[in-house]
């Protein structure tokens, strides 16, 4: 539970005072609705859900904050002074849904990370947030959003909150790793396997991955990548240091000899978070441009 698990942060429900200092904040946010889908008629009328609580961790208070309905408005301030928005699924849920509270251009010039659309992208298909939670974190979701749903309508906003903060620490964690290990974890439903999702978010990146190996290809330099494996098959983790010599590029892929495998092997440029060109140079031996090109 949050209270268990918060080490160094604390949980705060008090009336907040901006003071501006030339710093601009990163909030995790997460909302709870007062009303369901099927209440407002679908989706198309999201904005009609309401809103019960939000909650809010901000990095440069070191403190999580939840606000009732009627106390958005310091919502909207804390806004006034952040650069970055972290949420799961927030761009098409969150968002919207406190549009109609903070108005349209509170999230204008906020630079928005949505780990749901980064999963989705990187892995194809939907993935939840308890999932990812409990493969990368070990700890699922404490609660269900229709739970919560349930807890607002008898009262129990207290609960409510808690489940909420429950869920900004979730995905605080859960970014927080990504960013840390270039990749989070879930688990297949296929196979029961626990698989990697390679995700780029907290990264700076100066050049684009696929122009540093097509510059490795056309220099013939020696390439070093940091690759995110589909599984642990050796027990040594999903991120390996890899030198690779780039032979050829395909539309997601690229055929390299591997100095780990001492083979060539094929390696997605998806699952590619890092490369840099190394000093050294290689040939591409001529029996392997044969069947190559």
């Amino acid at each position: 539970m949050l209270d268990r698990n918060l080490r160094s942060a604390k949980i705060g429900y008090c009336r907040i005072r901006q003071i501006s200092t030339g710093v601009r904040d990163t909030l995790v946010i997460d909302i709870e609705t007062k009303k369901a889908f099927a209440e407002v008629g679908g989706e198309q009328n999201i904005k009609e859900l309401g809103i019960s609580v939000a909650g809010v961790y901000s990095y440069m208070k070191g403190a999580f904050f939840a606000f009732e309905e009627h106390e958005l408005s310091q919502l909207g301030e804390m806004l006034k002074d952040t650069e970055h928005v972290i949420g799961f699924n927030i761009n098409h849920f969150d968002i919207p849904v406190m549009e109609p509270y903070l108005g349209e251009a509170s999230f204008a010039n906020i630079a928005v990370i949505d780990l749901f659309e980064h999963v989705l992208n990187s892995l194809g298909h939907r993935a939840g947030l308890g999932a990812l939670a409990k493969a990368t974190l070990g700890e699922g979701k404490s609660g269900h959003g229709l739970e919560a749903l349930q807890w607002f309508r008898e009262g129990r906003v207290e609960d409510v909150k808690k489940y909420c903060l429950d869920d900004v620490r979730l995905t605080r964690d859960l970014y927080e790793y990504g960013k840390k290990h270039g990749h989070v974890l879930f688990e297949s439903n296929i196979d029961g396997k626990t698989r990697s999702v390679p995700v780029a978010w907290g990264q700076a990146v100066k050049k684009p991955i696929r122009a540093i190996i097509e510059e490795a290809l056309g220099s013939r330099r020696r390439l070093s990548i940091e690759y995110i494996s589909s599984q642990d098959n050796d027990g040594l983790g999903f991120r390996k240091t890899r030198l690779v010599d780039v032979y050829a590029i395909y539309h997601n892929d690229i055929e390299a000899y591997c100095h780990l495998r001492q083979a060539l092997r094929k390696f997605r440029i998806p699952r590619i978070v890092k490369a840099e060109l190394t000093n050294d140079s290689y040939s591409i031996p001529r029996d392997v441009q044969s069947s190559l090109f």
